[in-house]
């Protein structure tokens, strides 16, 4: 009789427990330098969520590593909910496979939550060089004969990674110019001191509707409505996919209660007016809400995708 009572009582001890969440304030860590756009929107999300979830949530920046030390921290924190990684794929689909000596295994010490957004790059283009597709840049290229260069962002990622899949599967060669990141990279191209670059849409569509740069290919499924003559990448190089997209993720191991009520505060972030309209004027597409076991499938097949062209690329490890 004694042990079924003190049964009762822990369970309800413990549901009890469990259903307080949140009772402190939250961390929603951006493993980037404030100012870029993973920043500029995980301030609006904390806003959200703070009103969602009736506590302060604040937006730390970890910057450094390209991601590792911010996702590092979260990979290692307490997973009782107060620790949230809001970053796009790198660190988790691309370091990985970059990497040797990783401080942290996304599969095993991250649960992805949900992806809020995703974006395609572009290839862009001086406008001098009157560039219409791939094919163009590649037959110019070969003429130049390693003449031509592009920015390119010194931390390996999807806004560099492309670009060695592109020059091999099409056989020219140009000149890498390193930038420590993609406002710079922007910049040097803007300024006319590379003839070309990568960069998420949302940036370089004013740029383009301004007749600033040329838009040489779309990593979009089909072509854009907003951009209609404008090649996709895929009519280049068929079978060529691949995306930018922001998730958010906990340490593994959060209790159910939590992670179930982080969830549904997730999933009512598609509701915000506010970040609608900032994912409009960016061009961010927010995808179909993801099952748990759509979400790992979907992981794993961007992983297995940026390995492809890794390896394609012939880069190694290191």
């Amino acid at each position: 009789m004694l042990k079924r009572l003190l049964a009762v009582i822990l369970t309800t001890v413990s549901v009890g427990a469990q259903a307080a969440y949140p009772e402190q304030p939250i961390q929603l860590v951006v493993p980037y330098s404030p100012g870029g756009i993973a920043d500029i929107m995980a301030r609006k999300v904390a806003e959200d969520l703070s009103k969602s979830l009736k506590t302060s949530v604040v937006v730390m920046n970890k910057g450094g590593a390209n991601a590792i030390i911010g996702t590092q921290y979260v990979a290692r924190a307490r997973p009782d909910g107060y620790t949230i990684l809001f970053t796009p794929n790198t660190p988790l689909t691309i370091n990985p496979l970059i990497r040797k000596n990783m401080p942290y295994d996304a599969a095993r010490d991250l649960d992805v939550l949900s992806v809020l957004v995703e974006t395609p790059i572009v290839v862009l283009a001086r406008p001098e060089l009157k560039l219409k597709s791939l094919n163009d840049l590649a037959a110019l290229a070969r003429t130049k004969k390693g003449g031509l260069n592009y920015s390119a962002v010194s931390a390996p990622g999807p806004l560099t990674l492309p670009m060695n899949k592109m020059q091999t599967a099409l056989k020219f060669d140009m000149t890498a110019v390193p930038y420590p990141g993609a406002g710079q990279a922007m910049n040097a191209l803007l300024a006319g001191d590379v003839d070309v670059g990568l960069n998420a849409l949302g940036p370089a569509v004013p740029l383009i509707q301004a007749g600033k740069l040329t838009p040489v290919a779309v990593g979009t499924a089909t072509r854009m409505k907003e951009l209609p003559d404008v090649q996709t990448i895929e009519e280049s190089l068929p079978d060529f996919k691949t995306s930018m997209w922001y998730s958010f993720s906990v340490p593994t191991g959060v209790p159910e209660n939590a992670r179930t009520t982080l969830l549904e505060a997730l999933k009512g972030l598609r509701d915000s007016a506010s970040l609608l309209e900032l994912f409009e004027r960016n061009y961010l597409t927010v995808p179909a809400w993801r099952s748990p076991q759509e979400l790992k499938t979907f992981v794993a097949d961007d992983m297995q995708r940026w390995e492809k062209i890794i390896k394609d690329s012939g880069i190694e490890p290191n």
